[in-house]
């Protein structure tokens, strides 16, 4: 009798499952990571280093520029902390729209008048209310807070106007 051929078996380590595993394991703990820890970050706002000219602006009816600054000294009024320091007394600081001062009580009011004044007659279907055609541009004192900010960008939303854009005070000369 004959025998029958031997057959002669390779083992080896066949890696590609392996990786195939390995990059499925992967993409599942990217996809399922807490992102949620961003938000406590801390955010440190950009110092402008090259300012644009807004002498384009000043005649465009289209473009109301709100400007948020500290209060002029004078007047039997004084802040030794803004000489010095960063004044973040939410009295001290005052919005001005087209020369005239308001609080952060009033300023509401004025966004919403200017806002009402460019008014388009379609309801936006994606937000269901109408839209300003308004653009605002904030304009804020270096040492500004970024709640008062904030808060004209939330006015903004509230009142209809979706074009915002927010300048940087000029940097000092060296």
């Amino acid at each position: 009798m004959k025998k029958p051929p031997q057959v002669k078996e390779d083992v080896t380590c066949n890696l590609v499952p392996m990786i195939d595993i390995m990059f499925l394991l992967l993409l599942f703990f990217m996809l399922s990571a807490d992102m949620t820890q961003r938000q406590f970050e801390d955010v440190v706002l950009p110092a402008a280093s090259m300012v644009q000219t807004g002498d384009d602006l000043l005649g465009n009816d289209q473009i109301t520029t709100v400007n948020i600054f500290h209060r002029p000294e004078g007047g039997g009024f004084s802040c030794a902390l803004y000489k010095n320091a960063v004044c973040r007394d939410a009295e001290h600081w005052r919005y001005a729209v087209r020369s005239q001062e308001f609080s952060a009580q009033t300023i509401r009011e004025q966004i919403r008048i200017e806002a009402e004044a460019t008014m388009e007659q379609d309801i936006d279907p994606v937000v269901k209310k109408r839209m300003s055609a308004r653009k605002v541009l904030i304009r804020a004192d270096s040492g500004a807070p970024y709640g008062d900010i904030q808060r004209v960008m939330l006015i903004c939303g509230e009142v209809g106007v979706y074009k915002i854009e927010v300048a940087a005070a000029e940097p000092p000369k060296a």
